[in-house]
């Protein structure tokens, strides 16, 4: 299969609200194409047109407040409606893809977006979504400072 046929292919998909691993089950399972997750996101960057769903709906984590997130283990996700503007909110991926043990999205108090990822090392990874400015220090002090909360609350099951 090319690259142009998989660009038809992949457009068609997204704009139906699926998601990039559903996106690559379908290849694979109707097309016959063993496309890996990384070559999807290459040539997802060749089509700056494409709107990516987002993955799942965030839940806002407050600075304000000294409670901590729950994250819901069962849906793979921190729970809750929306995000009010200004606010931090941080989602975990109930599958992370290969070489991460960890990953994410996440909108910054700034109106960034951006996925993220621990690697196998523990190395945090922030991947600005397209389109999206990049976050602010401020951005990354405040959620490294969250992740870091989440993934330490023994309710969350992560620690």
């Amino acid at each position: 299969m090319t690259n142009d046929e998989r660009k038809a292919i992949i457009r068609q998909l997204l704009a139906e609200g699926r998601t990039l691993s559903q996106v690559q089950d379908y290849l694979q399972r109707e097309k016959g194409d063993t496309i890996t997750y990384m070559e999807l996101r290459l040539l997802l960057s060749e089509m700056p047109d494409v709107k990516l769903p987002e993955k799942e709906p965030p839940r806002a984590v407050s600075t304000t407040t000294a409670a901590a997130p729950v994250a819901d283990k069962k849906a793979g996700s921190t729970s809750g409606a929306g995000t009010p503007a200004g606010q931090l909110s941080i989602s975990v991926d109930q599958t992370p893809p290969p070489g991460a043990l960890l990953s994410g999205y996440a909108r910054f108090a700034s109106g960034a977006k951006a996925h993220w990822f621990v690697d196998e090392l523990g190395r945090l990874g922030i991947e600005p979504e397209l389109g999206s400015s990049k976050p602010t220090q401020a951005d990354m002090q405040e959620f490294t400072r969250e992740l870091r909360r989440l993934l330490e609350s023994p309710r969350n099951g992560f620690m």
